[in-house]
């Protein structure tokens, strides 16, 4: 049998059409399996601050001209506690933190007592400063944190840090942590219906402020800011230079025209010594070159300036990437060394 002359052809060029798409898919898929896994920042759940703030972090460090080969991924999480813990077991390169949690994971207190003391975790930036906030409904006449004693207190969830705060407070006060029954867990979304329909007397977070949750106790329902100072206070600032006296400014929320006294943390990026210097170099970099386009992304972070953002070793030490960084832009604090 003879072929035909356009068969001849067409044969070959067929063949030669299916190799190419072959070879062409090989490359997409080479491509794909060679790409690198992004670098992952623990955050918060969403409707908090620490969602929002790892995502704008993310968004400083994917800027095209970071050049960063690896993108960055802020992936949600209960908070403090368990931002460290997936640091601790390599599930996540960076995380959020207070810094009364990084501190007590650095020494093996309070929730990481069982684990013991992490001396490779290392912080890398000082973000915006978080306020111990209690709101209590209106009705309920609590004017003071010390009259809380006894009372329905909702709390986060056991992973969101602000538990241990709570508990170092009440021990200045040298009252006994409330029973059980009287301390119920919700996430950030349940609080405040918690609060609003009486299923709790007040609700106790950390978080920076102006802030949605707040916004949304005081809008809800009637409900009220409590004032976390007096004698128990200075004696707990006294001890714990990580604390530090601040107030919720009055008139931010309905319903709380006075400034209201409390103690706060700042929220702080933190990694492992085990992270290369060059990634949390090229980390830092990123936020303190973008500073006035990371500032805009929400409004706990509106208020810093470049010096607050140098962290203190005060809490932990310092990440030596982020300390080549400070010493580059001649922001470094006299004394501090990298460990």
């Amino acid at each position: 049998m003879t072929l035909k002359p356009a068969l001849i052809f067409k044969t070959p060029l067929r063949l030669a059409a299916i190799i190419l798409a072959g070879a062409v898919a090989g490359c997409a898929a080479v491509s794909v399996v060679l790409a690198p896994p992004p670098v992952t920042l623990a955050s918060g759940t969403p409707g908090g601050i620490y969602h929002p703030v790892g995502n704008a972090i993310c968004r400083m460090f994917n800027l095209p001209d970071a050049q960063q080969t690896t993108p960055c991924l802020a992936v949600s999480s209960e908070g403090s506690v368990a931002n460290i813990r997936r640091i601790e077991t390599r599930k996540a390169a960076f995380g959020l933190s207070q810094t009364d949690l990084a501190y007590a994971a650095f020494h093996g207190e309070g929730p990481f007592a069982a684990a013991g003391p992490d001396p490779k975790l290392r912080m890398l930036i000082a973000l915006y400063p978080e306020a111990f906030t209690a709101i209590v409904r209106a009705d309920t006449g609590i004017r003071d944190f010390e009259d809380l004693h006894g009372r329905r207190i909702g709390i986060g969830k056991s992973g969101a840090g602000y538990g241990f705060t709570r508990d170092v407070v009440l021990g200045f006060y040298r009252q006994s942590i409330p029973n059980p029954e009287h301390a119920l867990e919700f996430g950030p979304a349940e609080q405040n219906p918690a609060l609003c329909n009486n299923l709790v007397d007040a609700i106790i977070f950390q978080a920076g402020h102006p802030n949605g949750l707040t916004q949304e106790a005081t809008t809800g329902c009637p409900a009220r800011l409590v004032r976390v100072a007096g004698p128990p206070i200075d004696r707990l600032l006294a001890a714990h230079a990580f604390y530090t006296a601040t107030v919720i400014p009055g008139g931010m929320y309905a319903g709380n025209p006075e400034d209201v006294a409390t103690i706060g943390t700042r929220a702080i990026l933190i990694t492992s010594s085990s992270q290369p210097d060059r990634l949390a170099y090229a980390m830092v970099k990123a936020v303190f070159e973008h500073f006035d386009d990371f500032r805009r992304l929400h409004p706990a972070l509106a208020t810093l300036s470049v010096k607050d953002m140098v962290p203190s070793e005060a809490v932990i030490p310092i990440h030596p990437g982020a300390l080549a960084y400070y010493r580059e832009a001649g922001l470094l604090r006299a004394g501090t060394a990298a460990r």
